[in-house]
């Protein structure tokens, strides 16, 4: 599970309260806004936490096939 600190949790806070004032035309406390944000932690971050972990080991591996033509590239004739 994805622990928020005490400065990421209001900052999300916030950011919840202002949505949905924006887009659903209702106000939201601090206390709801928080458990809010500490639900899409646990329960949402950890898929984008692996796409993210994802799309890191693609481009790794599409890096690592070049490897093997720079080091042939570096060989020296013998």
């Amino acid at each position: 599970m994805i622990k928020l600190n005490a400065r990421e949790k209001a900052a999300l806070s916030e950011r919840l309260q202002d949505y949905c004032a924006e887009e659903f035309d209702c106000e939201i406390g601090s206390l709801q806004s928080e458990l809010f944000a500490e639900v899409i932690a646990r329960e949402f971050a950890p898929v984008f936490y692996n796409s993210g972990l994802k799309d890191a080991e693609a481009l790794l591996m599409k890096r690592m096939e070049t490897f093997g033509d720079e080091i042939a590239a570096l060989e020296m004739p013998a």
